[in-house]
């Protein structure tokens, strides 16, 4: 783990109408390493419509449930885990629209 990647904090506020926005910021960090897709996790997603693009391990304590996932000033959606025996989780990403 020699790599660091961002999981959102999501606050929400009520304005003076009872109105609620939620703000999404990238300020969680937590250690990661980086492994490419595998050919065959690659064509599987793309028959989907996903374009998968990176895959992600982190420790299984610090993952959430997030969907969404930013590394290297790159926002991801996170379409797929896989927990490991070893304490680590594997985040399957895409890259998100627009991003």
């Amino acid at each position: 783990m020699n790599d660091i990647t961002f999981f959102p904090i999501v606050t929400t506020i009520e304005d003076e109408l009872g109105q609620e926005t939620a703000t999404e910021v990238f300020s969680r960090q937590v250690f990661c390493e980086k492994k490419s897709v595998p050919q065959s996790e690659f064509f599987q997603a793309g028959q989907s419509g996903i374009k998968a693009f990176v895959v992600l391990i982190v420790y299984t304590m610090d993952y959430q449930e997030e969907t969404k996932v930013k590394y290297r000033d790159k926002e991801y959606s996170i379409y797929r885990t896989y927990e490991r025996p070893d304490e680590k989780i594997e985040l399957y990403c895409e890259v998100k629209a627009g991003g």
